[in-house]
């Protein structure tokens, strides 16, 4: 039998369900290689609770900075993998304060 599509896997699965099951998200960047692995429950935060499968295209590599070779993958974590798995965490959110100006004649 063939394997089934993988967005088809992520479709009917939240951030909130991911969060939940305790689940991690792993987010791939398949230009350049790069891994980036996120708590469901941090990035909740930053966005609402969309599904899986819309996730990835949000996601841009620090790296090489191209977003249109993001996959996301779900982790589902084992006793053996804590302490060897890198995970990054949201520590702060800060806002950027940018005056916009507008020529006008007195």
């Amino acid at each position: 039998m063939p394997e089934m599509n993988n967005a088809k896997k992520l479709r009917g699965w939240s951030l909130r369900d991911a969060a939940e099951a305790g689940q991690l998200l792993e987010v791939t960047c398949q230009f350049c290689r790069t891994t980036y692995r996120f708590f469901p429950s941090d990035l909740l935060k930053l966005t609402t609770n969309v599904s899986l499968d819309r996730l990835a295209c949000r996601f841009h590599c620090e790296r090489c900075d191209r977003g249109d070779y993001m996959s996301l993958k779900v982790l589902q974590i084992w006793g053996s993998e804590f302490g060897n798995l890198k995970v990054r965490r949201l520590i702060k959110v800060t806002t950027v304060k940018k005056p916009i100006w507008e020529d006008g004649v007195l």
